[in-house]
């Protein structure tokens, strides 16, 4: 489990007249009167990285966020766009490495955790 020091928020916007949410750098600044006007801002603040997780060969970080109960399963090339500091603060003191490895019998291939000294599936 890794508490940053620093605050890392990810910040999530409502355009009118769309009804997705998008991230800052999705967006497109306009000088002048925009086409869409942003109707809400909401701000997650990201309390703690828990752990890194395998699931459907794909690599996730379970996230606990400020004020929330309930953790969530967040991609790790999504952290890596809005938090990429604190992701490779976590990797590095976790010593956590992502590797792929390869059945002999079957050659199907597995994404794998390296994790200091122990291995996770």
């Amino acid at each position: 489990m890794y508490k940053p020091k620093k605050t890392y928020s990810v910040y999530e916007y409502k355009v009118e007249g769309l009804k997705d949410r998008f991230k800052e750098e999705e967006l497109l600044k306009v000088v002048g009167d925009p086409q869409n006007k942003i109707e809400k801002v909401q701000k997650f603040v990201i309390c703690k990285l828990i752990k890194p997780i395998i699931k459907d060969n794909k690599e996730y970080y379970e996230v606990q966020w400020k004020g929330y109960r309930e953790t969530t399963l967040e991609p790790r090339d999504v952290l890596l766009e809005d938090v990429p500091k604190m992701l490779n603060q976590y990797e590095k003191k976790n010593k956590i490495a992502f590797y792929d490895s390869k059945n002999k019998k079957t050659n199907k291939i597995t994404r794998r955790i390296y994790n200091g000294n122990k291995s996770d599936e």
